[in-house]
């Protein structure tokens, strides 16, 4: 099974994800976080993935948009995911998620620099 691990920044905006959404989408929103880092992991260069050499070297990013219908649950799904994730392809072929942001956040901002 491919592997990822979670920077502490990331596992901090999952936290916050999941608090803040819960009334909205309970389990749903924790359902679609986790298919988007198995499907990250599975394939991490998949469709919907994109270089992010601009803002840190080595950076790519996806949406949770594109993982919405594999994180179907049985209360339905997430319709208009709006988060991305930020993640690498370490020398072990394991992937480390390093941030996960709402789509209207200025990026740059919120990324570490290295």
């Amino acid at each position: 099974m491919p592997q990822y691990r979670i920077t502490n920044a990331a596992r901090a905006d999952i936290v916050d994800i999941l608090r803040f959404y819960r009334t909205q989408f309970g389990d749903q929103a924790q359902a679609l976080i986790l298919s988007t880092l198995q499907s990250i992991a599975g394939t991490p260069y998949r469709t919907g993935c994109h270089d992010r050499d601009e803002l840190v070297p080595d950076l790519r990013s996806y949406h949770h948009v594109y993982s919405r219908q594999q994180a179907k649950h049985p209360h339905g799904m997430v319709k208009s995911p709006r988060h991305i994730v930020f993640y690498r392809v370490a020398n072990d072929d394991v992937i480390e998620v390093v941030k996960l942001l709402h789509d209207a956040m200025e990026v740059s901002s919120h990324l570490p620099t290295e």
